[in-house]
């Protein structure tokens, strides 16, 4: 039940650069009359509670302290499909509210938001009333372009809004509305950019028969052709041996000088065995999810894919700060508790200084930067399979 959950999230969630966006103000809702776009509040928006958190859960329309600025955080947690994977974030920013050196000046609401689309705007709308200084989230892909249409379609966003995932097709996306999360096609396409400067430029293309690998393998073969590389060919990444043994007559005459495969663990490592152990193979961080077990990754030795410090890099600086999720999670898990901690620093940078032209973020997920006006676009890290394991740095071993 547990991969079907986070298999429905990756599918809403990955493929995210997350946004920070602005709101329109409290003041300006209660003189103007002005709400985003009309809706009926859900019963969640309602009603619900989210689950206890170590952050202080306050009614959202609680005045703040005297001097605390309210940091307003929108998170399906009690949806039957994405609450799990959404508590995971909100334990994220629970933790790095709680490590903050600002934490006494931060006012930390979580208000409850359903999974369907038109729910981001009465809790939205909630957010506001209670005059947030900024907001975080939604965290579904669908509620991000619901959001995202409706600002464009108000009156100036006034409050900075951090929305943790993309947006579906190319809206106008109002000023202070940014985007941030965990694209695993950005993914793909650093990918593609990655192999390019190793010097490849014959990609075989691998991808596994559903919606989301296809769109990694999309991402890729924009990204590598644009570069100045050619697919040498494109094949199902599938698991029946008849057409794996096809799979390898056929491959054997394309002149690939890489593999790049969109597929889950248990796939790669059932395909890889089929294809000459020769060629350079490239993922992204979809490949490294689920459980993992050394003894039988050792045929994916050489791998080569991106990934976040927090998983790579426990002694580096940025990520030695935050507390480990106790038991520690799944990768997937490990990586949706990560988005937390940076989605938090970010709307603290926000409340603070603002989100501003120039902005680089040592992140848990990544250097961060700001791009394109409204993009928080994360540089992750490159890591290959050894032994394996996932092990930071691409030199062959």
């Amino acid at each position: 039940m547990l991969h079907l959950v986070v298999l429905a999230l990756r599918r809403q969630v990955c493929g995210i650069r997350t946004l920070v966006t602005s709101v329109l103000s409290a003041a300006a809702l209660s003189l103007a009359g002005i709400g985003i776009v009309a809706a009926q509040p859900s019963p969640v928006a309602q009603g619900a509670r989210a689950p206890a958190t170590s952050a202080p859960l306050q009614a959202a329309a609680a005045p703040a302290a005297a001097g605390a600025r309210i940091v307003a955080v929108l998170l399906p947690l009690e949806s039957p499909v994405f609450g799990r994977a959404a508590t995971h974030v909100r334990n994220g920013i629970a933790a790095a509210w709680a490590q903050s050196a600002a934490k006494a000046r931060i006012d930390l609401r979580f208000i409850p938001i359903g999974d369907q689309p038109n729910d981001v705007i009465a809790s939205y709308n909630h957010a506001l009333a209670a005059d947030a200084q900024a907001i975080v989230g939604p965290l579904i892909r669908d509620q991000v372009t619901a959001l995202a249409n409706g600002l464009a379609s108000s009156a100036p966003v006034i409050v900075p809004t951090l929305a943790l995932n993309i947006v579906e097709g190319d809206p106008r996306l109002a000023r202070n509305l940014f985007l941030f999360g965990l694209s695993t096609e950005a993914e793909a396409r650093q990918v593609a950019r990655l192999a390019l400067r190793d010097g490849l430029r014959r990609a075989l293309v691998l991808t596994q028969p559903n919606a989301f690998s296809r769109r990694l393998q999309q991402a890729f073969i924009e990204a590598f052709s644009e570069g100045g590389g050619t697919i040498a060919g494109q094949h199902a990444a599938v698991t029946d041996l008849a057409a794996m043994n096809r799979m390898r007559a056929t491959t054997a005459s394309q002149g690939a000088d890489m593999v790049f495969i969109a597929a889950d663990l248990p796939t790669a490592r059932a395909v890889r065995p089929f294809l000459d152990k020769q060629l350079p193979t490239y993922a992204t961080s979809q490949l490294w999810s689920g459980p993992i077990d050394p003894n039988a990754n050792t045929d994916l030795n050489g791998t080569r894919l991106l990934d976040m410090p927090w998983l790579l890099e426990p002694d580096h600086a940025a990520v030695m700060v935050f507390p480990r999720s106790q038991p520690a999670l799944a990768p997937e898990n490990e990586r949706l508790y990560a988005l937390g901690i940076d989605a938090y620093r970010l709307a603290e940078l926000a409340v603070e200084r603002g989100i501003l032209p120039g902005l680089s973020l040592d992140g848990v997920t990544g250097r961060i930067t700001l791009e394109r006006g409204n993009w928080l676009v994360r540089e992750p890290v490159s890591a290959q399979v050894w032994q394996g394991q996932l092990v930071p740095g691409t030199e062959r071993r």
